[in-house]
């Protein structure tokens, strides 16, 4: 009788292999949590919390935030804000944009670097009181500029991954002594009127930068894997009054 049931043990066993082998072909993009561990470090910030932050190895000393703002979790799309605005709410339209003129039809009143247009003001980069990462975490915080975005690509290596199930793209620092240091920014697409668009196809991401060709919109940051795994910092495809994510940064102080 026990040369018989070991057939059974053997069916069983191969069919869970064969069972656990298909589970790990559907989940061979799949990234976890532990691979998001290194050159995290623990920060305060003005609002009593503690933010995760990891250290990629960028000169000038840039930390990128383990998440985004809003979120408690790499994958996470946290809160989307219109651009120079510093709280979420319900509708991104033209109309009830902060900086829409109301006796302007289709015009601006902030941020105007164009000397020709009706309320040239000359600024092209967010202010203090106007950036949602500085407002909601303090003063050593911002959304990134054109040039912090930059410098973490150029530091970094990029793969098209999911963590807990949400596609985005995980970048590697590639500077020495901190190759094993990575953070997850999702595909979180972007949110026009009351529609959430491009959802873990596309990620468009606010930097602090105007548009100087088309002050109507912001320089973003865009995660696209449809068209061969491309991560481009440019001018923006997105009005300033669309809801976008953001991914704070900050500066380690020189003691």
């Amino acid at each position: 009788m026990k040369k018989n049931n070991f057939y059974p043990i053997i069916a069983c066993a191969m069919a869970l292999a064969l069972s656990l082998s298909g589970c790990k072909k559907e989940d061979e993009n799949a990234i976890s949590m532990d691979e998001l561990d290194n050159g995290v470090i623990k920060i305060p910030c003005a609002n009593g919390q503690t933010i995760e932050v990891v250290d990629l190895g960028i000169p000038f000393g840039t930390l990128w935030a383990k998440c985004n703002l809003g979120a408690t979790s790499p994958e996470q799309y946290g809160t989307f804000f219109a651009w120079g605005e510093t709280t979420p709410k319900d509708e991104y339209t033209d109309k009830n944009y902060a900086f829409n003129d109301p006796e302007k039809k289709k015009k601006l009143n902030k941020y105007i670097p164009i000397k020709d247009e009706v309320n040239y003001d000359g600024k092209n980069l967010l202010e203090p009181q106007d950036d949602a990462a500085t407002v909601l975490l303090g003063d050593d915080w911002h959304i990134p500029t054109i040039k912090d975005f930059q410098d973490m690509l150029d530091c970094t290596e990029k793969t098209w991954c999911k963590l807990n199930g949400v596609w985005g793209f995980k970048f590697t620092s590639t500077r020495k002594g901190f190759e094993n240091n990575s953070i997850f920014i999702s595909a979180a697409g972007c949110i026009d009127f009351d529609s959430h668009l491009f959802e873990e196809e596309y990620g468009f991401y606010w930097s602090s930068t105007i548009d100087m060709r088309d002050y109507n919109c912001a320089k973003i940051l865009w995660l696209d894997n449809q068209n061969g795994q491309n991560v481009t910092v440019q001018n923006s495809i997105k009005d300033r009054y669309n809801g976008l994510p953001i991914r704070p940064v900050t500066i380690v102080k020189q003691e």
